[in-house]
């Protein structure tokens, strides 16, 4: 049953916001509630654009009075479920970054982007634990654990919380770390958002300014060789490396490089972030080796805010469908599997299906909520196809399932809880993101901390009432 919120009422809940808030139909409804990924077609029964805590506090208890569930978001990179029905509450105007260069940690609202604080950090020798790209949100990204080109070495970003302002299921603002409410601080880092929403958020940076990374693109004919050098190499770097392979289909648009511009290829792709950056050239020699002149090598040293370029993922809102596992190694076997699925003669029709190393940093600490399963996957596979039309989609979502089936064997049964979306982030698949105690535990939390499932447009991890 749709929920229409009078016109009495709505104008009561704006007279205690400093944001605005829109309903279905009114100006800025539409731009509020559109996620980066356009497969997210959002329908809340109201949108609040919050300013500040405040506005997220008067915003939750509204939902909660009313009876609805509570979506958040600041760009809607990794939508877990759709807010229809209930209060998308919009954090992208809360942007304010604060660098301490002494304690070398951030302080950020929760709308910030990492694009905002990384030249924060810079400007004084420091770097964050950015993802693929510096356009997401650092909340969002963290409460799902987070990491990117320098996870080996440094490991998740949620590691690195140090406190949290968090607004609870009733509306309430709470200081949380470890030593204040330290159970929803355990569970708050690797969560996904399911207790609550964080407003201001402490993590660690890291005296780091330059890296040596790129990628290395060769013909995807050339899969086989490039996979099995990679995989024989790859197999005995230090943390200091971060690397990962990926077949891509490149589109022909005019701001691709011309080698690559219409090309599909394989990528060897990473990041050194050692003490001396240089050293990095060395490093990669080994994979570089016996297979020829690539199409293009970027390899350099490059600057932390440079770092975008590695994954290169596109900046501009986009329809996409993306399906994550964890693999147990890439042996041959795997290989001839991923060569079947994504290969010259694969027929597909994704953008990327790439292989992240894993292991290093990335394994966190044993009292830390465990975010990347049992310790037997040394590789996540991520699989992204663009959906521009519904002929598209039917085509994406068919190769999807023909990847899942595919590489079955070599999967470990876990999943990444930041690398699941809308239908890909079903309960199975979100349990699946935690090991069962782990899991159990988190059910508890929800039990204490959101026994309504106020917080249920998200990655769910729904109370133990609802899951009976």
């Amino acid at each position: 049953m749709e929920t229409v919120i009078q016109g009495s009422t709505l104008e009561a809940l704006r007279a205690g916001l400093r944001g605005t808030a829109h309903a279905p139909g009114e100006e800025g409804y539409e731009e509020a509630s559109r996620a980066w990924n356009l497969n997210a077609h959002q329908r809340p029964a109201l949108v609040v654009v919050a300013e500040g805590a405040a506005d997220v506090m008067t915003a939750v208890r509204f939902a909660r009075e009313s009876g609805m569930g509570v979506g958040v978001m600041a760009t809607g990179h990794g939508v877990g479920a759709a807010c229809d029905g209930g209060v998308l509450i919009n954090t992208s105007r809360m942007r304010s970054v604060r660098v301490d260069p002494v304690a070398q940690r951030a302080r950020v609202e929760a709308g910030a982007l990492w694009k905002d604080v990384i030249p924060e950090a810079q400007a004084h020798g420091l770097a964050g634990l950015v993802g693929s790209t510096s356009h997401v949100g650092v909340v969002g990204y963290t409460m799902g654990g987070g990491f990117g080109w320098l996870g080996r070495k440094y490991g998740l970003n949620s590691a690195g919380v140090r406190e949290a302002d968090v607004v609870n299921a009733e509306g309430k603002l709470l200081r949380v770390s470890a030593e204040e409410h330290e159970d929803l601080f355990w569970g708050l880092k690797g969560g996904g958002g399911n207790f609550g929403i964080v407003t201001s958020l402490e993590f660690d940076l890291y005296p780091l300014t330059s890296v040596y990374g790129g990628n290395i693109f060769y013909p995807v004919e050339k899969a086989h060789e490039v996979l099995s050098r990679y995989a024989s190499w790859s197999a005995s770097l230090s943390e200091e490396t971060t690397t990962g392979v990926a077949f891509l289909n490149i589109p022909p648009l005019p701001f691709v490089p011309e080698p690559l511009r219409g090309k599909s290829v394989i990528t060897v792709r990473g990041c050194y972030s050692g003490e001396k950056p240089e050293a990095g050239e060395e490093i990669f020699r080994p994979v570089r080796e016996g297979l020829g002149e690539p199409i293009m090598d970027t390899f350099s040293v490059m600057p932390v805010a440079a770092m975008d370029a590695i994954s290169m993922d596109p900046v501009d809102p986009m329809g996409a469908v993306q399906y994550s596992e964890l693999l147990r190694d890439l042996t041959p076997e795997a290989i001839d599997a991923l060569i079947e699925v994504a290969g010259a003669d694969s027929g597909s029709p994704l953008i990327m299906l790439e292989l992240r190393q894993l292991g290093g940093t990335l394994w966190g600490r044993q009292e830390d909520l465990n975010l990347m399963g049992s310790g037997d996957s040394k590789f996540i596979m991520n699989a992204i196809g663009a959906t521009f039309t519904p002929e598209m989609m039917e085509g994406v979502r068919a190769h999807l399932a023909r990847v899942a089936e595919v590489t079955r064997p070599y999967q470990t049964g876990d999943t990444y809880i930041n690398f699941m979306e809308l239908d890909y982030a079903s309960a199975e698949r979100v349990r699946a993101a935690y090991p069962p105690e782990d899991f159990e535990r988190l059910v508890a939390l929800k039990d204490s901390y959101d026994p309504q499932n106020v917080f249920r447009f998200n990655r769910n991890i729904a109370p133990s009432k609802a899951a009976q």
